[in-house]
């Protein structure tokens, strides 16, 4: 978002094709619409500027502008600040008046950025609309403004938080997902969850700084810019280390493929189904990233496995395949080693099991497989019928798709399965039937 919270970063592409521009004219109605909703906003809270101290908006709109300069950029897009602190504690002295503190700070910000004019004007937009909200509610709700006090305005103040956070995040989530063609709920989770702390963290501190304001003045107010810089650099510290394990995840994984030329890019299209499969089963944004971690190293443990095995072109004997048997165990003793990856350990060690039994290396049945094994094992084994290799050419998607109905219930899961037939006709990989 623009001010206080997550930033979008929408743009406008050029020599678009027939579905791009149809994506871009979505953006475009999506925006304006955000327009307009900022002008019947301003509109609503003029009576609320005559009454406002016009030094007092500038002193929050100086200190947001400050805030807003170090944004911790995103996972999916955007980017994140700690200006939410400033912009709360601003409505809460300034009223619903602070929606102008958002307009001034949107436009600066997005013009040093050199920013395009669609992303200056959403960013304006959102913000006039989520911070002018925002102080409307605490008015309605019988909050004081410009001297907001426990336990008289608890009600006020948590209402004024929550209305900010769901505005804030969703006008940008919506924007994002339009111009990047991905789902709301996938972007809202993904993104969010992480957001969520950062408000949480900062909601008290703009509350302080609201209520210590009509107390110590503007100087007194400026030190509280200190526990904001910490909160700031907490928050970049923990993406940074989310960064890191994705980071180690495609280290391990590219090993992998160097490893062995002819399943290259296996691992990375084994992910992506694997991902998607878990959002057509709509599981938690968490949990599919969890998935997509899991298949990109469920073949690690062929690292242990020499060459001339995995690059064997003609039929392996029984001691050769037993001997490749034992990889889902090697990637399982390997990723028990890292502890941010223990979680999915016992996932890779399953993903060669059986519904009926006869899988590797255990002989596990049903329930005794975990649920992402069994959704790794039907991305693995889709990815496996429609790649060539040395011994025989890729299958046509529709004829994995057929094998993976045939093995339904015997050798996977019928609602892995199903979800991700649905998901290939989504895709128009094969076709509906129906």
């Amino acid at each position: 978002m623009s001010t206080g919270g997550v930033r979008s970063g929408v743009s406008a592409p050029v020599n678009q094709s027939s579905p791009e521009r149809a994506q871009q004219k979505l953006v475009l109605m999506y925006v304006s619409a955000t327009v307009v909703a900022a002008v019947v906003v301003l509109l609503s809270i003029s009576a609320f500027l005559r009454s406002a101290s016009l030094s007092t908006l500038a002193f929050f709109a100086m200190l947001t502008l400050f805030a807003e300069a170090v944004p911790v950029p995103l996972p999916r897009g955007g980017a994140v600040s700690v200006s939410f602190a400033t912009n709360f504690a601003a409505v809460l002295v300034c009223g619903p008046a602070a929606a102008w503190i958002g307009a001034i700070d949107g436009a600066a910000n997005a013009i040093r950025r050199r920013a395009g004019i669609l992303k200056l004007v959403f960013n304006l937009s959102q913000t006039v609309v989520t911070v002018g909200l925002s102080g409307l509610l605490y008015v309605w709700a019988g909050g004081h403004t410009g001297f907001p006090h426990l336990p008289e305005d608890a009600l006020p103040v948590f209402a004024a938080a929550v209305a900010y956070f769901l505005v804030n995040a969703s006008l940008v989530t919506g924007v994002m997902a339009l111009s990047q063609g991905l789902l709301f709920r996938v972007l809202w989770s993904a993104n969010i969850q992480t957001t969520a702390r950062n408000y949480l963290a900062l909601a008290p501190l703009g509350f302080l700084i609201g209520a210590a304001y009509p107390y110590i003045g503007m100087l007194g107010t400026t030190l509280f810019f200190i526990p904001l810089l910490l909160a700031r650099y907490s928050f970049q510290e923990y993406m940074k280390m989310r960064e890191l394990y994705a980071g180690t995840v495609r280290g391990l994984a590219a090993a992998l493929e160097a490893k062995d030329k002819y399943t290259r890019g296996h691992s990375d299209r084994v992910a992506v189904y694997s991902a998607a499969i878990a959002r057509q089963l709509r599981m938690p944004e968490s949990e599919v990233e969890k998935v997509e971690y899991t298949g990109l190293l469920h073949d690690i443990g062929k690292i242990g496995v020499p060459d001339e095995l995995l690059c064997k072109s003609g039929q392996l004997r029984t001691d050769e395949f037993q001997r490749i048997q034992q990889h889902p165990v090697t990637g399982a003793r390997i990723l028990s080693e890292i502890s941010f990856l223990r979680d999915v350990a016992a996932t890779i060690r399953c993903h060669h099991e059986r519904l009926d039994g006869h899988g590797y290396p255990n002989g596990l049945t049903e329930q005794d497989i975990p649920f992402h094994a069994r959704i790794l094992t039907v991305a693995d084994a889709y990815d496996a019928m429609t790649s060539d290799r040395p011994y025989r050419r890729g299958y046509p998607p529709e004829e994995a798709v057929r094998r993976l109905l045939a093995g339904s219930g015997k050798q996977f899961d019928p609602e892995v399965v199903r979800a991700f037939v649905e998901h290939l006709k989504k895709q128009k990989v094969i076709a509906d039937a129906s």
